[in-house]
């Protein structure tokens, strides 16, 4: 890899980073916010509730991808760090291959919900539900590419390892 991909890698992964960490803290004041107003002064914002639910469903499914990228995610490596090397690069890219398939299932079914969805409006805050929803297809497809740039690494060679080489991520 080039040291210039290297550093568009590293400036993607940093605005992800300081994207989620932003959506995390305007979700915690608004949340705090709504119930100051609700228990405390008795008038409840009309979207204390559905602007909060909307944040933390996308927090969700963005910060799984930016983890899944940062290597921040949990893994399970007892077994397969045990294994020689060839048979685990075939081992791993069989596994994400199946998470690609998984994943392309998932990105599948959520556009009838999507469609289903974008039919009803929140009364609080006059948004589509669908921008609820909208969440899961984002999320499937940032796994997507996580998924691509690993096998594309597994093809060249490397070992799915992102503890010891976060760098050549992407």
């Amino acid at each position: 890899m080039t040291s210039q991909t290297v550093k568009i890698s590293s400036a993607l992964r940093r605005v992800a980073e300081l994207a989620c960490g932003a959506l995390l803290i305007v979700f915690t004041a608004l949340v705090l916010y709504s119930v100051v107003l609700r228990y405390w002064f008795n008038a409840p914002p009309m979207w204390g509730e559905d602007i909060p639910k909307l944040m933390f469903v996308w927090l969700s499914f963005v910060g799984a991808g930016v983890a899944y990228l940062t290597g921040s995610n949990i893994r399970m490596t007892l077994l397969i760090d045990r294994v020689p090397r060839a048979p685990r690069l075939v081992i791993e890219f069989t596994m994400h291959l199946l998470i690609v398939i998984m994943l392309v299932v998932i990105l599948w079914y959520s556009m009838p919900i999507i469609r289903l969805t974008a039919r009803n409006t929140a009364l609080s805050t006059g948004l589509s539900d669908m921008w609820t929803y909208l969440a899961l297809p984002a999320g499937c497809v940032l796994l997507l590419i996580n998924e691509f740039i690993r096998l594309y690494r597994i093809l060249r060679g490397h070992i799915d390892d992102v503890t010891t080489d976060t760098s050549d991520a992407l």
